[in-house]
């Protein structure tokens, strides 16, 4: 029975950082493997709902698990650059000092928890903490802002018989040495967080969560690459440190799945099999995760059936795959093009009280601007000049093109410092902004786009490319009729 969903004030927050996610967060598997300590690294495109997950675990109670989330909205990573291990490889640079930044914010986690801090593991802990921080509860800016940390009287580990009083960050730039008294101490700390968690928590698991390592990132330089590989290093071995003891601890990296692909190191694809997983949606589960938001927002049962008319959009499809098929399949893309509509709905004044045909055509153009603008934002750091390629599909009129004609139209507005022709179409394809034309077996043919196939690659070969159908209105293009060797307007 159809409702009156001009009742609904919006479907929420395209961000979850700034939505009432809780109130209606749907369960899915990522949120299971998670909550089941099987997966180190969580990958997914920007409005995958890497944030959600986050929240759903750090904000409401969770069984036996203890979660801490850590931002990085704010984070000093030129202070952290500083803090390098000059005795390591480029790569494993920054491993000990990620090290120590998670054994320093498990400590206080663990300690946060403690029922009897008088225990002497605990007291260590809390010595340290309040000795070169001022309070247990760290912050996550601060962890490695000290040019000296003070261990005497607290940890006091030893490197060859010689015991560490204290550690100094400033290093002169022949110094090897900060790499190993960077591990001798963060082993102190882990010895010591497994002793308190084993006494305090011993039933729970363990998580610290990693996330927004992307904020402010305008450009992915060397520097900031190994950052993050050191990060995933370093996550892996605290992992492995402590995935036989009671409590299990372990770091959880979220990260962007563009910024995973652009990181080069030995064992990713071993790491990506066996300790990742990539948060990918159906049209059904975003249709569930919908029709949840109506249930909660009307206080009433509700099926996406009951919030539209029943008639087809034009080419006999249905208004839910005609959303869909203008989104990435990410939750921010879907309740994006519904808060247009709704809002186009409301504006009528006049019956139907749902979507109609009408409606969702409309809310293409402001949702159209909408994707362009979360493309900038994801698109930028890798390819900062990247719309000289939109201009170029823009220039060509028609959403399916053929790549000969996107090659005279890139080439006339490119600079010479910009990707070359090949370069930009495979960039374009990796971000699913264009897709190419496959043949099948059976003498017919498929559009490839990565969002909907990740494992798929941009085909240098490929003669014919369409542009995803939500820049469609952005760019003006129109629907085209391919012919043996074109694409005519309609």
């Amino acid at each position: 029975m159809p409702v009156d969903i001009t009742r609904i004030d919006e479907f929420g927050q395209v961000a979850a950082e700034d939505d009432a996610v809780l109130e209606y967060f749907l369960s899915t598997n990522a949120h299971k493997s998670i909550a089941a300590g099987t997966r180190l690294l969580v990958l997914g495109r920007k409005g995958s709902g890497k944030t959600a997950l986050v929240r759903a675990f750090t904000e409401r109670t969770a069984g036996n698990i203890v979660s801490k989330a850590l931002k990085f909205k704010s984070y000093p990573w030129s202070m952290h650059a500083k803090r390098i291990d000059a005795g390591a490889s480029a790569i494993e640079a920054y491993r000990a000092s990620w090290e120590f930044f998670i054994a320093v914010e498990l400590s206080s986690l663990v300690l946060a928890r403690a029922q009897d801090p008088s225990r002497p593991h605990a007291k260590k802990i809390e010595k340290f903490l309040k000795s070169n921080y001022g309070s247990i509860n760290t912050e996550t800016g601060n962890i490695l802002l000290p040019d000296e940390l003070q261990i005497d009287g607290s940890f006091e580990p030893t490197i060859l018989g010689n015991k560490l009083g204290k550690l100094d960050f400033k290093r002169s730039s022949g110094d090897t040495k900060l790499g190993r008294e960077l591990d001798a101490l963060s082993s102190a700390i882990f010895e010591s967080i497994e002793q308190v968690a084993s006494e305090e928590l011993g039933s729970h698991t363990i998580l610290l969560h990693f996330d927004e390592l992307d904020q402010g990132l305008s450009v992915l330089d060397e520097s900031r690459a190994n950052m993050l590989i050191g990060l995933i290093l370093a996550a892996r071995q605290v992992r492995r440190r402590f995935e036989r003891t009671t409590p299990t601890i372990s770091p959880i990296v979220y990260l962007r799945t563009d910024l995973w692909e652009d990181l080069k190191f030995s064992d990713k694809n071993k790491l990506a099999e066996s300790q990742a997983i990539t948060i990918e949606w159906t049209t059904e589960e975003l249709r569930k995760l919908l029709e949840e938001r109506a249930r909660v927002k009307l206080d009433q049962k509700v099926s996406w059936s009951d919030m539209e008319d029943s008639e087809l959009m034009r080419g006999s499809q249905s208004k839910w795959n005609h959303i869909c098929a203008r989104t990435y399949l990410r939750p921010r893309d879907v309740i994006k093009y519904c808060n247009v509509a709704l809002e186009i709905t409301k504006s009528r004044q006049q019956p139907p009280p749902y979507f109609t045909n009408p409606d969702i055509s409309e809310a293409r153009s402001d949702y159209s601007t909408y994707l362009k603008l979360e493309l900038d934002d994801e698109v930028v750091p890798h390819w900062k000049n990247w719309t000289v390629a939109l201009d170029a599909l823009s220039a060509i009129r028609t959403i399916t093109f053929n790549v000969s004609d996107f090659a005279r139209e890139y080439e006339s507005r490119r600079s010479p410092d910009s990707p070359t022709t090949a370069l930009a179409l495979e960039l374009l394809f990796n971000f699913s902004i264009i897709g190419y034309q496959q043949a099948s077996g059976y003498g017919g043919s498929s559009w490839i786009f990565r969002y909907q196939q990740p494992g798929a690659r941009w085909d240098q070969g490929a003669t014919k490319g369409k542009v995803h159908q939500g820049l469609k209105e952005y760019c003006k293009l129109r629907e085209g009729r391919q012919t043996n060797d074109s694409v005519e307007e309609e």
